[in-house]
């Protein structure tokens, strides 16, 4: 009898939640929403989506695509393909 009981009350409250998701009433309240840490990444996909032009690093022009060497000092410079040749001269090693 008590078997019963619970399974009759297991099937009210299953069809009580079938009921309320076909209405269209969210699981979660709409307070719960604003007050979480999660932040959706769509937006700012959106935006790292369009890459910026760098600007070479002699001639400050930007140019859609650089080529990374390294100086003797151990710093990383983006060179355009005007200035490859400026690279070569100093024998900097490409990245």
């Amino acid at each position: 009898m008590t078997y019963l009981l619970i399974a009759v009350l297991l099937l009210a409250i299953a069809g009580v939640m079938i009921f309320l998701r076909k209405q269209g009433v969210p699981p979660h309240s709409v307070q719960e929403e604003t007050n979480r840490k999660v932040i959706p990444l769509d937006r700012h996909r959106q935006l790292r989506s369009k890459p910026e032009e760098q600007p070479c690093s002699s001639c400050k022009r930007k140019n859609g695509k650089l080529i990374f060497y390294a100086q003797d000092n151990g710093s990383v410079v983006g060179l355009c393909r005007d200035c490859r040749d400026k690279a070569k001269k100093r024998d900097m090693l490409p990245l």
